[in-house]
């Protein structure tokens, strides 16, 4: 029975049910209430006539707060970010949306910009979840655990972390085989600080020893800061003599992932996907061309970007309780704000002059747009390209 039709049948004995008699009442409500299956005392007050039936509410149509122009210019800002998540981008906009007004990328009234430096997390994500775009493709990997020094290098898990001094690097290679993985074909050494969250990427040619240390050594010269350690998973690219020997002569503590333990090497191997995999994709790429044009995107191009426009996050802390665990994060922050914020001691600014120089020179806007073209120039036989 619907409800209406139960409020009709309360309605038609109503008046027969409040001149009855205790006895007759008793037989209308008995009749009633299995006819509608109520409760007797529910039941007693229907048809004593004090449950009325509530008019549906009507909507409230609350007033557009954020209107277009938010919209468009937190587009701009969050293209210029790199399209990064909106815990990474809401509180970095203080700071980009200056920058973006100086360069003339942005032009705001006074409103719009309070607006955009004001908003929550929830505001800026469903503003920009329409215009994400979503990236299916599988994941590869062409790397191998090694069997050499495992008893000399010890397997080390969130050592370094109590650290929080720079210098301790997450290192990992990402291989550019496309779909078969024969032959010769080139590599991406990919770093990232445990400190600041700094990146660093070099392409190889193969994963031979001697080619994976002449990109560590590069990567050594390019840090504002010393290279204090390096954490890489058990392949035999990372795990033998060479590399083992040449961080004793530099002073370079040398630990290891586990086997099978990728979640051991997180910090990299998420930087693999958004600075590698999201940007070159998964073809295959062998020739020394190639390899000469990867090289110049990453130090001219994804360098400065990475390291001077984009915030990082860093977890604080994590708490358990049952069977869920919270997360607490601190304030985004780019790499190299951090850097000069924190670490002030451990700058060598010979080295960091240009990228501090860049900052104020070069709209985030400008460079992210250099980093499309870019990619839109790729050589012809690399397919499956994708803007930063």
């Amino acid at each position: 029975m619907r409800i209406a039709d139960r409020y009709d049948m309360a309605r038609d004995l109503q008046d027969r049910y409040q001149r009855a008699g205790k006895h007759e009442r008793g037989e209308i409500l008995n009749a009633y209430c299995l006819a509608t299956g109520y409760h007797r005392k529910y039941a007693i007050g229907i048809l004593r006539g004090r449950q009325k039936r509530t008019s549906a509410r009507k909507k409230v149509v609350r007033t557009r707060q954020y209107g277009v122009p938010f919209r468009d210019a937190l587009g701009v800002a969050w293209e210029a970010s790199g399209y990064v998540c909106s815990e990474r981008l809401t509180p970095f906009l203080k700071e980009l949306v200056p920058l973006l007004e100086q360069h003339g990328d942005l032009h705001i009234d006074t409103s719009t910009r309070e607006q955009l430096v004001s908003a929550s997390i929830s505001t800026v994500e469903r503003t920009v979840a329409p215009l994400r775009r979503r990236d299916t493709r599988r994941r590869m990997s062409q790397t191998k655990p090694g069997t050499l020094l495992r008893q000399q290098i010890p397997a080390l898990v969130g050592h370094w972390k109590n650290e929080d001094i720079p210098g301790y690097l997450e290192i990992d290679l990402v291989s550019h085989s496309g779909e078969f993985a024969s032959g010769t074909f080139l590599y991406t050494l990919s770093t990232v600080d445990l400190c600041t969250g700094w990146t660093e990427r070099v392409p190889i040619h193969g994963k031979g020893q001697a080619g994976v240390i002449a990109a560590l050594t590069r990567v050594r010269e390019q840090l504002p800061f010393p290279l204090r350690g390096i954490h890489p998973d058990s392949g035999s690219e990372f795990i033998n003599h060479q590399l083992f020997a040449y961080c004793q002569e530099n002073n370079i503590v040398f630990t290891r992932s586990r086997p099978f333990h990728s979640n051991d090497n997180c910090h990299v191997e998420q930087k693999n996907w958004t600075l590698v995999r999201r940007l070159i994709g998964y073809d295959r790429l062998d020739t020394p061309e190639q390899r000469a044009w990867l090289d110049a995107f990453y130090t001219n191009l994804l360098r400065p970007f990475a390291n001077c426009f984009q915030p990082v996050m860093k977890l604080r802390e994590k708490t358990s309780v049952g069977q869920q665990t919270r997360r607490f994060y601190d304030t985004p922050a780019t790499p190299m704000r951090r850097l000069l914020d924190g670490h002030a001691a451990h700058i060598d600014f010979s080295r960091l002059n240009a990228l501090t120089a860049l900052y104020t020179s070069t709209s985030p806007l400008t460079l992210k747009r250099a980093i499309d073209h870019q990619l839109a120039e790729m050589p012809l036989n690399l397919g499956g390209r994708r803007s930063a």
